[in-house]
């Protein structure tokens, strides 16, 4: 059964901006205040989930990083070459962190 998603996304390839909402029971918890640059979005959502890995909620952070890898991959043909840069190195990073973790569990 797949999972309900957390953020809910809203995107403006024309304009570059990108807006999200962390939402949690109905209710949204943590947003990006509106559309922003697409680039400062992301790294601002991928930051709030670090906080929430530091406060001890490790299983909701890494929940809302795989939406975020998810969403950023989707769109990095849709951004300008720097995020674009950006966003396929940090997706790469992520995968290669869960493929080391899955290999501490073998």
């Amino acid at each position: 059964m797949a999972r309900k998603k957390r953020i809910r996304w809203n995107w403006d390839p024309g304009k570059g901006l990108l807006a999200w909402e962390y939402v949690r029971n109905g209710m949204v918890l943590a947003s990006s205040d509106g559309m922003q640059p697409v680039g400062e979005s992301l790294a601002d959502l991928a930051d709030w989930a670090s906080d929430l890995d530091d406060d001890g909620q490790e299983v909701e952070a890494h929940r809302i990083m795989e939406e975020w890898v998810a969403m950023a991959w989707s769109i990095r043909h849709e951004v300008n070459p720097v995020v674009r840069q950006a966003i396929e190195e940090a997706c790469q990073e992520w995968w290669n962190a869960e493929a080391d973790d899955d290999e501490d569990w073998a």
